[in-house]
């Protein structure tokens, strides 16, 4: 079905190119005529200058006949047009004004237009080819009626006739040319266009790909996140209805650890459910960014006393500043979030260790912020995935988190304006780096 259609679309494309060409051609050869009838009328041969005159107004006819895209008809007339015209010169001025040279005209736009069928073209060039040479054998050896005229008038009448021939002929075919080439313009134009679609397309179907991953990963690890903490509060307060069932005092010792498990449960239930959360705001873009000038030194040791006061292992955050420290355009709720995530897992990852470390850099052109912890560390294939979200090294599987902490990090610190890097070595821990322009 496609194949007919873009056929038709290719045939009417070249019949609009070949409508302008002989409007042009139109154009030209009633120019030739006006100017040819001052000629007639300065060497005074009257039925010449009446033929001229009436041929103007007969191209100026055949041009608007193109204009609505009526081919055949005015291309006829024209071509008997053109051999009556040849008639006539040759019978009153003679065969030296060489108005012959029209019919290279004829044959050749006869090849520009693909509106023919072969035996249409075929007979009109074996037709043309008679007449011109009964044309020539009949006229050429005759004798004009307007014999008297000067033979250098005729000289430069042949050289005005080849001159005009080859004029138009040239206007046909730089208009035939410039509207194949305006074709091409709208062609890269829509290449163009549909390429631009096709990036789009495949955009959406990447995003479509990442959202079904994302799903999967989330069932899987909520499944499995879920399942340990409610397993946790389930037995928990299966053990809350034993001990009441027993009939026997037990000493609050064993209730406040029986609540620090169910609190410690929910707590760990909660995370989950504020990381899946903050993926769904910044996966649909409704985080709002809201900077201004904080004071980073004084915001990252505030932040860094607050982490040592909840560590319960007795160990905390060094905090280092190198360099003059100066303040910084960002959002100090994007930043938290960010650092937040970052000093979590350095103390997750790195427990029975040495103390994590949060140290800030202040250079010249930008300030770095470094979370660096002494724990497991990943392995260099790993390294590439460690901000996928629900990615979770194969070394970590038996510590609780969801595979969303680095991820989200990363979100915050980009709509921060800032870059996020990370160096891991095996067995050995992890540096995380955060940029930001001064």
């Amino acid at each position: 079905m496609s194949e007919p259609i873009n056929q038709l679309n290719h045939d009417k494309r070249i019949s609009n190119r070949f409508i302008k060409s002989m409007t042009v051609a139109c154009l030209s050869g009633s120019i030739v005529h006006v100017v040819l009838s001052i000629f007639y009328f300065i060497i005074e041969v009257p039925e010449m200058f009446t033929f001229s005159i009436l041929t103007v107004f007969l191209f100026l006819l055949w041009r608007q006949l193109f204009k609505n895209k009526w081919i055949q008809v005015p291309f006829v007339l024209a071509s008997l047009n053109a051999v009556t015209g040849i008639i006539l010169a040759e019978y009153f001025i003679g065969w030296e004004s060489n108005f012959n040279i029209y019919f290279i005209i004829l044959v050749s736009s006869l090849f520009l237009y693909n509106g023919w069928k072969v035996w249409q073209k075929l007979l009109y060039l074996i037709v043309a080819l008679c007449l011109f040479l009964c044309l020539y054998f009949f006229l050429s050896g005759s004798i004009a009626v307007y014999k008297e005229i000067n033979p250098e008038i005729l000289k430069y009448l042949s050289l005005g006739n080849t001159l005009s021939a080859v004029a138009i002929l040239l206007l046909i075919l730089t208009s035939f040319s410039s509207s194949i080439i305006q074709m091409q313009n709208n062609l890269e134009t829509k290449n163009k266009d549909l390429e631009k679609k096709a990036k789009e397309l495949d955009s959406s179907l990447n995003k479509e790909k990442e959202l079904g991953v994302l799903k999967t990963s989330f069932v899987s690890t909520a499944s499995h996140q879920f399942r340990t903490p409610l397993a946790v509060i389930q037995s928990n307060t299966e053990l809350l209805g034993m001990l009441a069932a027993s009939g026997k005092k037990q000493t609050s010792e064993k209730y406040e650890k029986i609540n620090s498990r169910i609190t410690a449960a929910i707590s760990n239930m909660t995370d989950l459910m504020d990381d899946v959360l903050s993926l769904g705001k910044l996966t649909s873009g409704n985080i709002p960014y809201s900077p201004e000038d904080i004071d980073l030194r004084d915001f990252c040791e505030k932040l860094a006393k607050e982490f040592n006061l909840i560590q319960r292992d007795g160990r905390t955050l060094d905090f280092v500043v190198n360099g003059e420290p100066y303040k910084v355009h960002l959002d100090p709720k994007l930043l938290t979030h960010s650092l937040s995530n970052l000093i979590s897992n350095a103390f997750k990852y790195s427990a029975g260790k040495e103390n994590p470390q949060l140290s800030i850099q202040f250079k010249p052109t930008e300030v770095a912020l470094f979370v660096k912890d002494y724990g497991m560390g990943i392995t260099p294939e790993e390294h590439t995935h460690l901000f996928e979200p629900f990615f979770r090294a194969d070394n970590v599987t038996e510590i609780q988190g969801t595979g969303l902490g680095l991820s989200i990090a990363k979100e915050y610190v980009e709509i921060n304006k800032g870059n996020i890097s990370a160096k891991s070595i095996l067995g050995e821990g992890s540096c995380f780096e955060i940029t930001f322009k001064r």
